[in-house]
């Protein structure tokens, strides 16, 4: 009995002392100097993640924790370049993305926003996790707001929202991650938008944005090639600012005076006397969801017109205005007809980002560079903005194909499937036929794209991450709509504008570019059909899913 109980004192003296014993060891003698940081950074961080409470705290933890592991075993001992490789890191995306959606679901709020951004950032992450992520667009926090409204009308002004309006209809007309709407009547018999913040977001905030760092730590601890920590670091501003809705209207209101001249946008008017940080209302304005191509068909509106000036409004913010709203999704623009002409209606302004004239010039001579097919501009132009592999962030900013130079032409995989008449005809059988030496060769440079891809976007200007979430929502949404409008091309003109001076050398100038682009349009319609036929004979495509699944 003696024995016994010696050793479960033992037992349990090593299940408590053990871990943390080996935790040292391994931190003393084998963690890298980054690791070290990553776990510096949990340890001090603990206090202010369990203000959010120790469920909320422990969900992420944990799933983050499986991820990790996850990836570490599912890969053990596999050859990154082989098949089976491929196919497993396949599944692990599916699985770790689902276990992030689960959490974003049950802890909503910020997390839901949070997996928004990861959704956005889609010339990052891998297919699976966008494919599992993309159902968070159209998620809120569901929950009841009948007392929390009541109880933040008090605290905000003093009084409940039916003394403050003629009529509030207690059922939401929206709902989104931070905040539901709501349609009032004021006394004056106006119709307004009141849009009211979940009640403990603000409080969470610290806590959970806290939470969220101490999850990619333990990641990027157990995966040190895994380094996403600047993808919150980028969130975190944005978030903060997005709860504060007295900037929001401020917002609102310096977007509508510096595009006034443009008589196709409107932007509801800011009601002030109703509105604090987390109450925000606005004239009510009747529209259609903009992705509502029927029904923007039916009140006889073009969808070529709506996408032009959807992509002119962005464009002046993007290249000269530099105050860009950056959550350009379908459900914050709608369409109404004004005049038998389309009007597009701009909502939710919370999340915008300002560019530098820096910023823009290089952007706008980027663009412009890509057009003319000015290879030592486009250096340039991405010098200017901390990016030194230049031709894949034109390519990755303007959604084409730049030719490679003769020094990238044997390093660049996308050189390989095309020859000078469009897509080269090489199938899945092609493929098997290929020597093994070969077939590694074409994944390794398929992998060493993406991990460029990768190293740009990290090195990159912060602040154009968002822009690059605006270009990639009004591209799908273009998309969705089917209407041919060439973004690119549409894009480019904005960009030029001002550029060229006047007198006949600038009318001159000008008309150079527009052939430029019109001949650009009919080499790129070109290869469009050629892509399409690979498509459809599943050349291309089946290559590429094969080596890089």
């Amino acid at each position: 009995m003696v024995y016994l109980r010696r050793f479960l004192k033992g037992a349990a003296l090593t299940t408590v002392l053990g871990p943390p014993a080996a935790a040292g060891v391994w931190y003393s003698a084998f963690a890298s100097d980054d690791q070290r940081s990553c776990t510096r950074a949990i340890l001090g961080s603990l206090p202010v993640v369990m203000d959010g409470g120790l469920v909320r705290f422990s969900r992420p933890v944990i799933k983050g924790v499986l991820v990790g592991i996850d990836y570490k075993y599912s890969l053990w001992g596999l050859d990154d370049q082989s098949d089976e490789y491929q196919s497993s890191i396949s599944e692990v995306h599916k699985r770790s993305a689902q276990r992030i959606l689960d959490t974003c679901l049950k802890n909503g709020g910020l997390y839901i926003k949070f997996g928004q951004g990861l959704v956005s950032m889609n010339h990052v992450l891998p297919k699976e996790y966008l494919e599992t992520l993309k159902v968070l667009q159209d998620k809120a926090l569901a929950r009841t707001m009948k007392d929390e409204v009541e109880e933040i009308f008090r605290k905000d002004f003093g009084k409940s929202q039916h003394e403050m309006f003629a009529e509030f209809n207690p059922e939401p007309i929206a709902a989104a991650s931070l905040a539901q709407v709501f349609k009032a009547k004021t006394f004056e018999d106006e119709e307004v938008a009141v849009k009211v913040q979940y009640i403990d977001l603000r409080d969470r905030f610290e806590s959970d944005v806290t939470t969220m760092d101490c999850v990619l730590d333990m990641i990027q601890i157990m995966h040190p090639k895994f380094a996403f920590k600047w993808v919150l670091g980028e969130l975190k501003g944005t978030l903060e600012n997005e709860l504060d809705f007295l900037l929001e209207a401020k917002n609102s209101e310096q977007c509508a005076k510096e595009l006034e001249n443009f008589k196709y946008l409107y932007v509801p008017t800011v009601k002030h006397e109703y509105t604090s940080h987390r109450i925000l209302t606005t004239e009510f304005i009747n529209g259609i969801k903009i992705s509502d191509s029927e029904k923007i068909l039916e009140q006889g509106l073009s969808l070529v017109d709506v996408d032009k000036k959807v992509l002119r409004i962005f464009s002046e913010q993007i290249f000269h205005t530099g105050f860009v709203h950056a959550d350009p999704h379908p459900g914050n623009m709608m369409v109404r007809k004004v005049k038998d002409d389309a009007q597009i209606v701009l909502l939710d302004h919370g999340l915008y980002e300002f560019m530098p004239t820096k910023i823009r010039s290089a952007l706008c001579g980027l663009w412009v560079a890509v057009v003319e097919n000015n290879y030592d501009d486009m250096k340039r132009y991405g010098k200017e903005l901390n990016v030194e592999d230049y031709r894949l962030f034109a390519m990755a900013l303007t959604q084409r194909y730049v030719k490679p130079t003769k020094e990238d032409l044997e390093k660049d995989v996308l050189a390989q499937f095309l020859n000078k008449k469009g897509p080269k005809k090489f199938d899945r059988k092609a493929f098997n036929k290929l020597p093994e030496e070969e077939k590694e060769k074409l994944r390794q440079s398929i992998r060493e794209f993406h991990d460029r891809m990768f190293d740009v976007f990290q090195k990159m200007p912060p602040k154009l991450m968002l822009i690059m979430r605006n270009l990639n929502t009004i591209r799908a949404l273009i998309k969705d709509h089917a209407s041919g409008v060439e973004r690119y091309r549409e894009m480019a003109r904005v960009a030029v504008s001002g550029r060229f001076s006047g007198g006949l050398r600038g009318r001159l100038a000008m008309i150079t570019f527009d052939l430029r682009l019109a001949w650009d349009w009919v080499k790129t319609g070109i290869m469009k059909i050629g892509f399409k036929v690979a498509l459809s004979l599943g050349y291309i495509p089946d290559i590429l899913e094969d080596v890089d699944n």
